[in-house]
Parts: C-alpha cells; structure tokens; sequence
C-alpha cells in the first residue's frame, strides 16, 4: 500500500531497524525529491535488500528537506517507470518542474493502460490538463481542496516543485513522528507515540530511539470480503488504540477503492469505534462495500450518532 514521508533537514536521522521496517512491507521501488539550488532532483531505484535501502537512504535522503516515498505495488508493473516520484509539468514546457508522490489507491484505475500505475493515469488524465496552462496553481489553496475532494480522504499526494514549494494533499490524514510526516500507520510499525500534530524536537529524537515492535498483520485480499452478521453485542476491545486506528484506516481505504471517494476521515471513524465499538464499524463499512448501506447514508451516519441509532436501533454505546 506504500508509504510516503516528508522530512526537513533537521529531522533526526533514522535508525537501519526503522529503516528496515519501512521496507519490509514496501519494497517495491523507493524514490526521493527535493530542490537544490534551483533544480528539482529526483533520484529512484527498486533495492533488493534492505541494506540496499538504508544505503539509499544514508546518501539521498538523511539530513534533506525533502519527500520520500517507499512502494508496495498495487497497480502497474515492479519498474523504475512506476517508482514515485512522477514527472507531472517539465521546466522546458511549462516553465517549472513539478513532480508528484501518492499514496493510496485511486479509484480511477489504470485500466486503459495496466502496466502503468493509477498514479500514472490520474496525473495524465487530470492533473497535467489542469496544470499546464498555469503550473503556480499546484500551490494555491483552491487547488488543494480541489484534489482533496476529488480523490478522497485515504489518498495522499506530494507535490514539489524545482523551487522548493511543496503541497501536502490530504496531510491532515497522515501522523507525525520522529520529525517526519507519513501517509499511513499500516505500512510501518507505527509507534503508538505517532501524534495528529507535529512534535518539538526534543520530543521526535525520543521517538525514533524507539525499537519497532511488530504490526499489526492485515489480509489485502480486495476481491474477497465475507459478509458477516453483525456482532454489535459483543464488541472486541482487547485489541490496542493503536490496532483499532489501523483497522478504521485500511478499511476506508478499501472502501475507497471498491466504492469511489468519501469523505470519512479516519479520525472520524475512530470516534465512531469510541461510541459504538471497532466491530460496529466494520459491520457498517462491510454493508456499504456490498451496496446493501447507501455510502451517502454510511456517510451521515458515521458522523451523526443520533441517526446511526435511528437507523440501527441494535447499536449500543460503549460502556
């Protein structure tokens, strides 16, 4: 599912055991960019090992601003072409270079071309029309929202610049931890010290002192859901925090790339698990996935707890 990171160059260095996490669930190509002196680099490369990783990472990325991505594939072939970062407007055409990193899956697909990503897809279809004419937009407010709204809550896009300007598509998503930004806390061992906001400094050199513990493991199989009865009497809650904000986070993903975009966020779902319960929510996601809960409706119900009663008076509020 990938992971994508940002950093600045004071972020404190990472561990070879952090690095090694990161890679064991995302070897499928890693990329790097950033701006120096006036040019956009970009630097990419499929590492067999994870030592291959770290040395990557010691030489390209360590003590850069810069954004970083590591790939697990889900559309498109294991090749440099679809390694992120991808080119979306070029200086020579367009007057900037402009270049993007997603993570996420896009419910726009890559059907008219399989052996390229729906990242591919999309920036070809969408985002170099919308750009070309006038590149500065990449950066303007009114574009964020724009492409928020269109590709939903669980996908996360970097966009940079030659001249260092950065734009963060949905970062509001993602966690903070040990001086960086990630799209994700399935595809690491997301620490439990991650944070919705930003840590000083001290605080981030604590974190990523921290030994990776195992994650929590998850069955991708997209084509293989079993529809349960549900089980809302008798709520799991020996489960941690940290394994319910996974279980609501790769299930909206799976929403997303089943039923197209939403607006649920995972910090909404988790209050939804606070009230009702991990199981109640995956009931309803299931529900909605299969057609027999309208999304629309899914959607009011996640945030409105007074009609997710009405409408499924079998719910109980956690104790």
């Amino acid at each position: 599912m990938c992971l994508l990171i940002t950093q600045s160059k004071t972020s404190p260095i990472l561990s070879d055991a952090w690095l090694s996490d990161f890679y064991s669930s995302n070897g499928d190509g890693v990329g790097v960019m950033f701006s120096h002196h006036g040019e956009l680099v970009i630097k990419k490369m499929i590492p067999n090992t994870a030592q291959e990783f770290i040395d990557f990472y010691r030489e390209n990325i360590a003590g850069r601003d810069c954004a970083f991505h590591l790939r697990m594939r889900t559309h498109g072939d294991i090749d440099l072409l679809n390694c992120h970062p991808y080119e979306v407007l070029n200086k020579a055409h367009h007057g900037l270079d402009i270049w993007l990193m997603h993570n996420g899956i896009l419910s726009t697909g890559n059907k008219a071309d399989i052996s390229k990503s729906d990242t591919w897809h999309y920036i070809n279809d969408y985002l170099k029309p919308m750009l070309a004419g006038n590149p500065d937009f990449a950066f303007h407010p009114s574009f964020k929202a724009l492409i928020e709204d269109h590709i939903g809550v669980s996908n996360k896009f970097v966009i940079m610049d030659n001249e260092g300007r950065q734009t963060v598509i949905n970062q509001s998503s993602g966690v903070y931890w040990g001086g960086l930004w990630l799209s994700n806390t399935y595809a690491w061992s997301a620490s439990k010290s991650a944070k919705s906001h930003p840590v000083n400094a001290k605080k981030a050199k604590k974190q990523v002192a921290e030994i990776p513990a195992p994650k929590y493991a998850f069955n991708y199989g997209y084509a293989d859901y079993t529809y349960k009865a549900p089980t809302w009497a008798g709520n799991d809650y020996f489960q941690s925090e940290r394994d319910h904000y996974q279980d609501v986070e790769v299930n909206l993903d799976d929403l997303t790339y089943i039923c197209g975009k939403h607006t649920i966020t995972v910090d909404q779902g988790m209050k939804f698990v606070e009230e009702f319960g991990i199981d109640c929510f995956l009931d309803l996601v299931d529900y909605a996935i299969s057609g027999e809960l309208d999304l629309d409706h899914f959607q009011r119900v996640l945030g409105d707890f007074k009609l997710a009663r009405e409408s499924f008076p079998a719910l109980k509020t956690v104790v």
